[in-house]
């Protein structure tokens, strides 16, 4: 949020659970001198974009522990930075506290995009948007016209907050997808619906498709995908997902040894050869309008490389394919991040 005379405290590195942020928000909808202030933000905990990028397992981790509290999430700074609605229907935050930039600037192309991804996660979850940087009239229609219901900024000057609280403002929970017990991507996606078995040769095709659907699903995608070894993300592979990278928010590769594989744009981190999924190859689309996880479990049988035998399900639920994002994320604690510089 802004750094205006009513957001005295900004919370840009929640790696531990934040202080209270004593900004209490204004109701939009009426531009009379004295607005209902809610103290939304205090007590809550707070995820700044850049925190699930950088650190996934941890921020993951602390969100539900903070839900175990019964503690509001809010997410804030979002709308300028793909990351920042990227991890929207990751965390399914309570509270979204939109950039100052978007109420500030004329509005763009960004600032559409962000208006589609913002309505279609207060719709799903029922989530409050609050607009920062509200200093002006014009910021205030502004923000209305970007779905904001309450805002903090220097058009409203110091008030106490209303009698009434959070609880009257956040009608319904927005955690619809709490997370499971299985960390396995493959027992996720396969539960309640069949699986088949193919050769890779088959599913290498398939993961060609979606991987050609999630370059047009947006800025604001998340792709993860698991390739057991490093040496199964060959160079081939390494250029589609290289070209995919260029398209989407996020892009994360997981397997033995390959943290030791750097390619721009995507971030790598190796997993224990006794994790459970050595043994699954996924790749996972999270996006707001667009998701699929193809999700296969080698069954270690096969007279050639591309003739190699997996149990495989694909699935386009949003719930499951959270679910899978969260469980292949939960072991992104050590990752090589991407160089920016050109291959």
């Amino acid at each position: 949020m802004a750094s205006t005379p009513e957001s005295p405290c900004r919370c840009n590195a929640p790696v531990d659970i934040p202080a209270p942020i004593h900004s209490p928000a204004a109701e939009l909808t009426t531009s009379c001198p004295s607005p209902r202030r809610i103290d939304l933000l205090s007590e809550t905990y707070v995820v700044h974009d850049r925190s699930l990028v950088d650190n996934p397992a941890t921020i993951l981790s602390k969100v539900e522990t903070a839900r175990d509290q019964y503690r509001r999430i809010a997410v804030d700074d979002v709308g300028t930075r793909p990351e920042s609605l990227t991890l929207l229907p990751l965390i399914e935050p309570d509270i979204i506290v939109l950039a100052p930039e978007l109420t500030c600037a004329a509005p763009d192309t960004t600032a559409a995009r962000a208006l589609h991804v913002l309505a279609a996660q207060a719709e799903r979850t029922g989530a409050v948007i609050v607009a920062s940087g509200v200093d002006s009239e014009r910021h205030r229609t502004r923000a209305l016209a970007l779905g904001a219901s309450f805002g903090i900024g220097a058009l409203f000057p110091p008030a106490t907050v209303d009698g009434a609280g959070p609880r009257d403002v956040l009608i319904s929970p927005t955690w619809s997808t709490p997370s499971c017990h299985s960390r396995s991507p493959f027992d996720i996606a396969s539960t309640g619906q069949p699986s088949a078995v193919s050769t890779k040769s088959l599913l290498v095709e398939m993961s060609c498709q979606i991987e050609s659907q999630a370059s047009d699903a947006g800025p604001d995608t998340m792709v993860l995908g698991t390739f057991q070894h490093a040496h199964q993300f060959a160079s081939p592979t390494q250029r589609r997902w290289q070209r995919m990278a260029g398209n989407v928010a996020y892009t994360g590769i997981y397997g033995i040894d390959m943290a030791g594989v750097t390619v721009p744009g995507i971030v790598s981190s190796s997993i224990d050869p006794s994790d459970e999924l050595v043994e699954e190859w996924n790749v996972v689309v999270l996006g707001q309008f667009f998701c699929c996880v193809l999700s296969a479990r080698d069954l270690r049988w096969g007279d050639s490389e591309l003739g190699r035998t997996f149990e495989y399900v694909v699935s386009h639920d949003r719930g499951t394919v959270v679910r899978c994002a969260r469980a292949v994320l939960s072991r992104f604690d050590n990752a090589t991040h991407p160089s920016t510089a050109a291959p």
